[in-house]
């Protein structure tokens, strides 16, 4: 009789013969239960990957697909937002509900971060921890043209989701020790956007994004 194995418990994942989209199935519908303001009741909810708002989504009335009213960024998976209800029960109104993006109206000032401080915070784990200058990577901080603004946020052309302060991210991916365009991707695999790297997995530039010219040198 042997012993339990080392790292056994329940946490682990338990292997499954249900078909790939049985399992799917089943994970949205888990989400689903999780989730119950999705069903209805104004009120904070997560986005999953069954929200019809993750990315942009289409307001009563528009013709397109649009990000958050307020903040202009994308609904990212995981984010916390504000659902408004119309009286005959569809969705009318769809706002991000975090403490850096806090659009709903419904964070106190007690919850909302100081901009300032967070901004000295990130320069002092830049300065003690700098990324390697092999990727040009830089920090995205107030004002930096890069975020844009509301009504017109730049976003990153690997994941298409909007650019937030303080993310880490590659401008100029051509040339980004000279910059020539505000072209960015995200490279912030501490956020789990490594989208350079998913890019280009050899971290070198062949095609000009921005103008699809092959590079000297490539």
């Amino acid at each position: 009789m042997t012993g339990p194995q080392q790292g056994g418990g329940l946490d682990e994942s338990v292997a499954t013969s249900a078909p790939p989209e049985v399992s799917s199935a089943f994970d949205r519908g888990q989400q689903r239960g999780e989730n119950p303001q999705v069903a209805g009741a104004d009120g904070p909810a997560s986005t999953t990957l069954d929200s019809r708002w993750l990315g942009t989504w289409r307001r009563p009335g528009d013709r397109r697909r649009a990000p958050c009213r307020v903040c202009g960024h994308t609904f990212r998976l995981d984010d916390t937002v504000y659902l408004r209800h119309s009286a005959d029960g569809k969705l009318a109104d769809v706002t991000h509900h975090l403490r850096n993006l806090p659009c709903s109206g419904h964070a106190t000032p007690s919850e909302m971060p100081d901009p300032r401080a967070q901004a000295a915070f990130f320069r002092g784990v830049d300065a003690a921890d700098p990324s390697p200058d092999t990727l040009h990577t830089m920090r995205l901080m107030p004002d930096d043209p890069a975020l844009g603004h509301p009504r017109q946020r730049n976003a990153c052309f690997v994941c298409r989701h909007t650019f937030r302060l303080f993310e880490t991210v590659v401008v100029c991916p051509c040339s980004p020790q000279d910059r020539g365009c505000l072209k960015a991707v995200h490279q912030d695999p501490a956020r789990g956007l490594g989208c350079f790297e998913q890019w280009r997995s050899d971290l070198k530039v062949v095609q000009c994004p921005m103008n699809f010219r092959t590079l000297k040198g490539s």
